[in-house]
């Protein structure tokens, strides 16, 4: 014999139910059933509404009540025809009525005590038990209605009333030893020693089968829900969460105590007690094999991972009990814990320090200023001495429990799960570990629920890791960082076991979000131009709001706006990758405030691209840093442009012509004299002399223009190139000059003493910098080991690709850190 189980989801609707019947008929062929049923889908819902509107005199209950009238009797219509109908209908009116006068003389009164709650909602078992039992003859099975208030004896806590496992025994063994047909049993509800209704929790239909199995020594008792199983956390909350086919009742138990809401918490105990298996099913879903509960897993389903699966319960309530006099003094925990049980204050979670300052306890919050009150008066004398603080309540709070029997004796699992949280920036506000090491809980903030699941899920599941990016900018490096992401992505899956998932992009008029990744196949057409769209405040709000772990932002602008928020970044924990100069080459305030940033988070900031774009110029100058190697000086050219320019001077050419070609080449901006004012490659050298340890501003960098002072104003930019040949003169003599010396020209920089400078310099024909090629760029590293021969970085520093190449290598080397 099997006890099959059907939730509230399962007899959701007319269709709902036809379905459940044709898993008890393909059932009852093979062998005998019995059959438990819960509420119909938001019937018990819609009870505990019309009764507590009731209670406060509000005549809208009546109009909840008729919702759930109608809500039967609709599905009364499909179900059943001619006589059959008319008679179930009788039936269901006649329980209806007396619920609306129930519910009428708690309006009435304006009073609903526990006792009148527990029958009042007992009616959704007992209609549903009605109509499936109803509906099981029509499809010609034999079956009769068993009220589970002549089967489970319990205390008299009417909403969560506590079995008497023995009485309830016997009960059920003298009414279903022997039977015929297929008996459908309500769930739910009980009753006392004196007959009246009790309920045995929200979720206790499971325990009734799980009973019944027991004391009827059933084969197995199958859970049927919406769900294929136990999953390895929350499927609505974590995407790769997987179906777990065999647990322990000891995980089972865990899980279900810790927030799994596949089954009720008590429902593993008699079924354990007894030896008898468990099976989750999908009514949804039949032919899934669902999760098998037993007392140990299969030989050929050993595991190798130390967590079977991660659970949470998404409001509690921290109370904190404190003081310097419960130090040594026995009784306190007795008398907190007796107090707390006689006004039956269930609690979830227990954590205390071993000095035993302190007893940190989590509550559903239903019941904080309850046990507040009731502890406050029972430790009122050590409160008035100062023996013990006024207790304190901590809301908005989650617990999150990580199960497994193979945690036992595995070192390590501690160590991963917090620091997979602490990469994350998630504080771990309280911890409790059994000593039986089968449960890890944790209590965290609310907001950072769904994240720290997430996270936790990939660190111990996953051998694949993710990492989220959020692109700022639409321009030329983004578009190129976009197509490498594109084309690598299933080669770093393969051989990294590393996911990139683009999450979010935007410019100053667009944006796409998806947490689930953008296809960036197509990713122009997911950007939305929004005539709300908030620019980057906008945009940075709504990624801290999505809160995913491992969450990268990547800066692919050039706006002192996306800068100036590095700091609230990293103070969120979200990692940065800019190529945007702005930032660290900001004023100093607000580059100290993005290193005061760096340091107060878990947050990595890297920013290889704002010197060289694709060449290792900041990590070559960090390995020597961090290697003691002590930086004499820096010299070098860090601007493509200017490159190509004094190459192509060294060659003989015009200064204005090759000018003129550079910018139809596309190596200058628009209007050349961006260029040629040597700005941005003062900005560079300016983030070289702060990586140096030197405190520098912008104005602090000597910087040679080579525009003509008269030629800076608002000249158009055909006028001016047409007037540069006015100094192509002096150019030509300038070489010739340093050419009789053995020598030759270059627009280069130098940072030594602390002092940075940037102009057009002699340098040696043997110069490093005077054999530079094209559009190269180079950096000269004079230190103490590398004095006789200097370190040389060399090659192509400007270009989409190239630049995009620099991003992307940072962002490998945040993931590496984080996953």
């Amino acid at each position: 014999m099997r006890i099959y189980k059907f939730g509230g989801t399962s007899l959701g609707s007319a269709s709902r139910i036809k379905k459940v019947a044709d898993i008890i008929t393909a059932a009852v062929a093979e062998e005998k059933i019995i059959v438990v049923v819960s509420a119909l889908h938001r019937v018990t819902d819609l009870l505990l509404e019309s009764a507590t509107r009731a209670s406060v005199g509000d005549s809208s209950c009546r109009a909840t009540l008729d919702e759930l009238d109608h809500l039967h009797f609709s599905i009364v219509d499909e179900l059943f025809i001619d006589a059959h109908r008319d008679d179930v209908l009788s039936i269901i009116r006649a329980d209806l009525a007396d619920l609306h006068n129930i519910v009428q003389g708690v309006f009435l009164l304006k009073e609903l005590s526990e006792k009148s709650l527990a029958h009042i909602l007992s009616f959704g078992e007992r209609l549903s038990a009605k109509i499936v039992s109803g509906y099981l003859q029509v499809r010609q099975l034999s079956s009769f209605i068993v009220d589970a208030r002549e089967l489970i004896v319990t205390d008299n806590n009417y909403p969560d009333a506590r079995v008497n496992a023995q009485a309830s025994e016997q009960q059920i063994q003298k009414r279903l030893t022997n039977f015929d047909g297929v008996p459908v049993v309500t769930g739910f509800i009980a009753a006392a020693p004196d007959g009246t209704i009790t309920t045995l929790g929200r979720g206790g239909s499971d325990y009734t089968a799980s009973l019944l199995g027991a004391a009827l020594s059933a084969s197995e008792v199958w859970i049927w829900s919406d769900v294929d199983g136990f999953f390895s956390a929350d499927p609505k909350r974590v995407h790769d969460a997987r179906i777990l086919p065999y647990i322990t009742y000891a995980e089972a138990m865990e899980l279900s105590h810790a927030g799994a809401k596949v089954l009720h918490p008590l429902a593993v105990q008699p079924a354990m007690k007894a030896g008898i298996p468990l099976l989750i099913k999908n009514s949804f879903n039949p032919a899934a094999k669902g999760t098998r509960i037993e007392q140990t897993t299969p030989p050929e389903m050993s595991r190798t991972l130390p967590v079977t699966g991660l659970t949470s319960i998404n409001s509690v309530v921290l109370l904190n009990m404190s003081g310097s006099g419960m130090v040594g003094v026995p009784g306190i925990a007795s008398r907190l814990f007796s107090c707390l049980a006689q006004y039956r204050i269930n609690v979830i979670f227990i954590s205390q320090a071993s000095s035993e300052q302190s007893i940190t306890l989590a509550i559903k919050p239903s019941q904080a200023a309850k046990a507040k009150k009731i502890l406050e008066a029972i430790f009122a004398r050590e409160i008035e001495a100062r023996q013990i603080e006024p207790l304190l309540i901590r809301r908005n709070l989650a617990m999150i429990a990580v199960v497994g029997n193979n945690m036992s004796g595995h070192p390590g699992v501690s160590a991963q799960l917090f620091e997979t949280l602490g990469k994350n920036g998630i504080n771990v506000i309280a911890v409790a570990q059994g000593a039986n090491e089968m449960n890890i809980s944790l209590v965290v903030d609310s907001n950072d629920e769904d994240k720290a699941l997430n996270c936790i899920h990939e660190s111990f599941f996953l051998s694949q890791r993710k990492v989220h990016l959020f692109i700022a900018g639409t321009g030329t490096i983004a578009k190129s960082l976009i197509g490498q992401l594109s084309a690598h992505r299933v080669n770093l899956q393969k051989d990294n076991d590393l996911d990139v998932v683009v999450c979010g992009m935007a410019n100053t008029r667009a944006m796409a979000l998806n947490d689930c990744g953008i296809d960036l196949e197509h990713w122009q057409e997911a950007l939305v131009t929004s005539a709300t769209h908030q620019g980057i405040e906008g945009y940075i709000a709504l990624i801290r709001e999505m809160n995913l772990h491992n969450t990268i932002f990547v800066d692919c602008t050039a706006s002192a706006v996306v800068a100036a928020r590095y700091p609230d970044l990293l103070l969120a924990n979200i990692s940065v990758v800019t190529a945007n100069k702005l930032g660290m080459a900001a004023p100093w305030p607000l580059y100290q405030s993005i290193r005061e940033a760096q340091r107060k988070s878990n947050a990595r900031f890297l920013y290889e691209t704002n010197v060289g774009a694709g060449l290792p110029i900041i990590n070559t100058l960090h390995d020597l840093k961090n290697s003691g190697d002590k930086i004499i000086s820096i010299e070098g050219v860090l601007s493509g442009t200017l490159s190509f320019i004094f190459n192509e001077l060294r060659k003989g050419g015009k200064f204005s012509e090759i000018v003129r070609r550079a910018q139809e080449a596309g190596y200058t901006e628009p209007d050349p004299r961006d260029d040629l004012s040597g700005a941005d490659f003062a900005r560079k050298f300016l983030i070289l002399g702060r990586e140096l340890g030197f405190t520098l501003e912008y104005s602090d960098v000597v910087c040679e223009s080579l525009v003509p002072a008269e030629y800076r104003g608002e000249m158009p930019v055909p006028e001016f190139l047409e007037r540069l040949s006015t100094i192509d003169t002096w150019y030509a003599q300038e070489i010739d000059n340093a050419g009789k010396e053995g020598m030759t020209i270059a627009y280069a920089g130098e940072i030594r003493d602390g002092v940075a400078s940037i102009g057009v310099k002699r340098l040696p024909l043997n110069s490093p910098i005077a054999g530079l090629n094209g559009s190269e760029n180079m950096v000269v590293f004079t230190t103490e080991r590398y004095r006789a021969t200097p370190l040389v970085v060399r090659g192509p520093g400007a270009g989409g690709e190239v630049t995009a190449g620099g991003v992307f290598a940072d962002i490998l080397r945040i993931a590496s850190y984080l996953v």
